[in-house]
């Protein structure tokens, strides 16, 4: 198994205090989204590989360096795999990414239009994908809702980067979280072009609306562009599995639809990887 969305960072040094007050108003009761290292990976036992990153977004209050994930994957290189992050709202974006990519070794890029604050298809956003797209780099993009205040939600709808992937054809990209709320709009953008997939992470745990979007995903015949991922420290690794296994038991023995056990195990057993041009 592979897990394609894990987040790595220091609560103290990359948050803003007033996104730490939302992560934990976000659950209702006190958060530590600290990610110790020897947790982490203890956690990420399930997996062959994992693709950890943080976040760049001032807007939203927060800021992981890219050294620090690329410092954080290097104690178990054969497993993990470092994303860097861009924020195009901030000067010099295009040499930390160049840096990040060139001289840390770090494979994709995780970006976050809702949190930075800009359109994915903000011209700003030109330099990012085209240097992606000529050096192979997947791009991971948050899509979907958020707890955070400062996050416009108009900045977040998956039908944003049908038109990004209609200019850079070559760009493979992931919209993180199928989009939710918005998921029949991811799966109809991720049909249309061969290099965008999504993931399913953090989406268990809302039993009604995963399975409906594993149904929709099969009636649209796209269940082969989605990626397993844990959103991890938000969600589980274990709980994330078993979450996806046991997908149809909201519908108990009803006369409902079924997710097949084919897309089932087809999530779990997919080489995200390779797909995303990672060997």
């Amino acid at each position: 198994m592979q897990n394609v969305h894990s987040h790595a960072w220091d609560q103290q040094l990359h948050f803003d205090p007033q996104t730490v007050r939302e992560t934990d108003l976000s659950r209702g009761y006190p958060l530590d989204l600290t990610v110790p290292f020897e947790t982490f990976v203890e956690e990420m036992a399930p997996f062959e590989r994992v693709a950890v990153f943080g976040m760049k977004a001032r807007l939203n209050g927060y800021w992981v360096p890219d050294q620090f994930i690329a410092e954080f994957v290097a104690r178990a290189p054969d497993k993990l795999v470092g994303f860097a992050s861009c924020d195009p709202t901030q000067d010099g974006y295009m040499e930390e990414l160049i840096e990040a990519v060139e001289r840390l070794g770090l494979r994709g890029l995780k970006m976050g239009p809702m949190y930075a604050g800009f359109d994915p298809r903000d011209p700003r956003c030109d330099p990012v994908y085209g240097y992606c797209q000529r050096h192979g780099v997947p791009i991971l993009f948050h899509s979907g809702t958020t707890f955070n205040r400062a996050a416009p939600l108009g900045l977040t709808r998956p039908w944003l980067f049908d038109d990004v992937a209609i200019r850079y054809p070559e760009l493979r990209m992931v919209l993180a979280h199928v989009g939710h709320p918005f998921c029949e709009e991811c799966l109809v953008v991720i049909r249309k072009h061969p290099h965008v997939y999504a993931d399913i992470s953090a989406l268990y745990y809302r039993p009604w609306q995963f399975y409906n979007i594993l149904i929709a995903a099969q009636e649209y015949r796209v269940t082969h562009k989605l990626m397993f991922g844990t959103d991890y420290p938000f969600a589980t690794s274990r709980e994330s599995i078993e979450g996806l296994r046991n997908a149809n038991h909201v519908i108990g023995d009803s006369p409902l639809p079924r997710v097949s056990g084919e897309t089932i195990e087809g999530i779990l057993e997919r080489d995200s990887f390779a797909l995303l041009g990672i060997g």
